[in-house]
Order: C-alpha cells, then structure tokens, then sequence
C-alpha cells in the first residue's frame, strides 16, 4: 500500500510539473505574440514614392527615406519627405523632415520645418505646412518667409497654390519690394 502511495504521489508531481511547463511555455508564447502585436502595428517601407495623376498629368509626388503605414487609421508616416507638386506648368518642389498623408489622400501636413522652391525661382520657409489636395491649396501653419525676384513677404500665416504664384499672408504681414 505504501508503494502505491508513493507511486501515485510521483505520478500526481509528474503531470503537475508536466501542466506547470505547458502553462509556462504558452504564456511565454502568447507573451512574444503580443509583442509582436504591438511592435507590428505600422508597415514600413524604405525609399518608397507615392504620387496622384489626373486625366494622364502628374498632380504631385512624394518620395521619402522611410515610410510608415498604419492599417488601423490608414495614415502614411513620411521622413525625410520630398514633394513634388505640379501647377500651371510650374513645378514646387517641398523637403522636410516629417510628414503625415491622412488615409483617404486628401490631406497632408507637413511639419518640423518645411523648405519650398519653385522652377520660378520663388523660395518658402516656415516650421508647418498643410496641404489640401482637394482645393490644391497650400496652408502655412506657422510664421513664414516668402522670397521671389521681385519681393519678400512674412506673416503670421500662408495661404497660396501648389505653383506658389497665387499668395495671400494672413496675419502682421510684411511686404518688402526689391
């Protein structure tokens, strides 16, 4: 009797230290999936282009080093952002460091200062930018500094087309005529 005492007794702490390592090893699994999970959430891609044509023309292009996509909200990270966007046969090129295409294309906002030049010449700086891509309109959300041959204009705020020929300053505006 005392045998059988013992060998249910080894048998009970064979199949508990058995349950234990099987508990400890999916835990330890789910654990690394969750972290997966998490870490997972945006697809990367380095170097990348995206671009929008209509009726056979190249409206804009954006190319970074580095871009993010988030399924769950559909946004585009983009670092390192050059774009290019094209009006009235003028092209305005913009480069910044970080920038956030909402899912549908229909905004981007461009921040942590945002250098622009057009093939006319004309210059732009200011901390962030808005772009509208449906009214094709460009928003400066921070104080700015326009340069062309014929004058440099600052303000509080920006509005203006794609090709920057189309301006308005908003906001304790200066104009200096060279």
């Amino acid at each position: 009797m005392k045998n059988n005492k013992k060998l249910i007794a080894i048998v009970v702490a064979i199949v508990l230290a058995l349950i234990g390592l099987i508990v400890f090893i999916m835990k330890d699994s789910n654990e690394a999936n969750s972290t997966q999970n998490q870490s997972g959430q945006l697809v990367n891609f380095q170097g990348a282009d995206l671009q929008e044509e209509k009726d056979g023309k190249l409206v804009w292009a954006l190319s970074a080093e580095k871009i993010e996509y988030d399924p769950r909200t559909k946004a585009i990270v983009l670092t390192n952002l050059k774009g290019l966007f094209y009006q009235d046969d003028v092209t305005t090129t913009i480069t910044a460091p970080h920038a956030v295409l909402t899912g549908d294309r229909n905004s981007l906002d461009i921040d942590q200062g945002v250098t622009a030049t057009n093939t006319e010449g004309a210059e732009f700086k200011t901390e962030a930018l808005h772009f509208d891509n449906k009214t094709k309109t460009l928003t400066s959300k921070t104080a700015f500094t326009y340069n062309s041959k014929d004058v440099t204009l600052t303000g509080d705020k920006l509005e203006g087309n794609m090709s920057l020929k189309i301006i308005k300053a908003i906001g304790h505006a200066k104009l200096i005529k060279k």
